[in-house]
This record gives structure tokens, C-alpha cells and sequence, in this order.
């Protein structure tokens, strides 16, 4: 999946204390202009635009406001060692694919194809654009849009 450096940007990019590891598809464009909005100063290992994904996560957590600095096309699962918590987003548009599913004893899976699900999954679906899905948290479990434009109407995926 490394677009950016494939020398070096081979996946999953894990943080440098190895606590947070993240897998992405895509591209962030803005990726150079993140590590100067930085709280605390982050040195890349990679070459890999993606690689901001993990001081994003760092300084900002779980939440819409992360996901949000992002721009471009992308989808990514992270998971926080700590916390023993994983977050997965999606573009606002829905570019990259990726899909979810539950396993009947209540799994989660993550995939960017929907045939690494069949078999697995008692249910799964399109991972909704413009979303991202954690596992603790005030909403653990549920979809929460992050990308909310002032000209779209508030929408919950598989609503009317």
C-alpha cells in the first residue's frame, strides 16, 4: 500500500515507541503541511504521506477532528497499543474503498476488499464516506461522520 515511498513506506507504519500501528490506502496531500501544524515535533521514518496518520493520532486521539485535518483520498484501520483501541476512517468522498463486517460473535473486520469479509462475516457493508468507527469511546461502535459541510444535510449511513 505504500504509495508514496515504496523504499521505505512499507505497512503497517508503526509509531516510534511501536504503541500506535496504522494500515492506509490513498493519499494525503497535505501531509508536509500537517507536520509543521505539530504540537510536538516529528521527525518521518518513511518517506510515506500516510506516516502523518500517527502524530495526527497522537496529539489529537480518536476523534472527527483529526480525521478532519486530513486532505485528500484515503482509508486507513489504526490501532493504540495503550488503549487497546482501534479507529478506522474514510474519505469524504469514498475514493478509496473499504468495507466492514461483524462476525457472529461480535467481531469486528476491516478490509479495502470485500471478499477478505465473505466467510468471516455474518453481515458487512460499504464502510460510509466521510465516517470513522471506533471502539471505545461515547460512541464505540457506531459510525460518526466527521466531514460535515455546511451544504449537506446531517445523514446517518443506511438512513432515509
Amino acid at each position: 500500500l505504500a504509495i508514496m515511498d515504496p523504499e521505505s513506506g512499507s505497512q503497517p507504519l508503526v509509531s516510534s515507541d511501536g504503541h500506535i500501528i496504522v494500515a492506509a490506502n490513498g493519499e494525503i496531500y497535505n501531509y508536509k503541511e500537517l507536520y509543521q501544524t505539530l504540537k510536538k515535533e516529528y521527525k518521518p521514518k518513511t518517506g510515506s504521506d500516510c506516516e502523518v496518520i500517527l502524530p495526527l493520532y497522537d496529539e489529537h486521539g480518536p476523534n472527527a477532528g483529526m480525521v478532519n485535518c486530513l486532505r485528500g483520498m484515503f482509508s486507513f484501520i489504526l490501532y493504540d497499543r495503550n488503549t487497546d483501541t482501534y479507529f478506522a476512517a474514510r474519505d469524504h468522498m469514498g475514493i478509496t474503498p473499504l468495507y466492514i463486517g461483524w462476525g457472529n460473535d461480535g467481531s469486528v473486520y476491516i478490509a479495502s476488499e470485500m471478499k477478505s469479509l465473505i466467510g468471516e462475516c455474518a453481515k458487512f457493508q460499504n464502510f460510509p464516506p466521510g465516517h470513522f468507527y471506533c471502539s471505545k469511546g461515547e460512541f464505540a461502535g457506531q459510525f460518526q461522520r466527521w466531514y460535515k459541510p455546511n451544504w449537506a444535510p446531517e445523514m446517518l449511513p443506511g438512513g432515509p
